[in-house]
């Protein structure tokens, strides 16, 4: 007698081995999806970073961009608000972003923050770069 297919056993062995896999699997990807929205925020404040520095360069000081207070922190990937000062220091707002950025002048030099809850779950994740170090630091960096 030929056999023709799969018994029950063997599927469900197949089965339980593809669930297996899925679940070690989901948890990390959902980690590397965070990582992935925050690098957003550190390669936006390292252009804001470039762009007030040739700000600087050619007006003699930093520009300031704070956010407006109707611009609350992103819940879901959204474009720039339209400022002025986005346009002046050259940086394109038509993109969607999870991030709030704003651009805050200091006595040293400027100070520019990135707000955005990556996962909707009401924690913001905080990134901020000091002018006179040029050290991404964060809060909540993958809330």
């Amino acid at each position: 007698m030929k056999r023709r297919g799969f018994t029950l056993i063997e599927l469900a062995f197949v089965l339980a081995i593809i669930t297996f896999l899925a679940a070690v699997t989901i948890p990390g990807y959902h980690l590397v999806w965070l990582r992935v929205q925050a690098s957003e925020a550190r390669n936006m404040l390292t252009a804001l970073s470039h762009a007030e520095s040739t700000w600087r360069r050619d007006h003699g000081a930093y520009l300031e961009c704070v956010a407006g207070s109707d611009e609350d922190v992103p819940k879901v990937a959204r474009a720039l608000a339209p400022r002025a000062c986005w346009k002046a220091l050259g940086l394109n707002t038509s993109e969607r972003s999870r991030f709030r950025y704003q651009v805050k002048l200091t006595p040293t030099g400027f100070e520019a923050i990135a707000e955005g809850d990556l996962d909707a779950d009401g924690v913001t994740s905080r990134f901020t770069l000091q002018s006179n170090d040029l050290v991404i630091t964060s809060e909540n960096e993958l809330e």
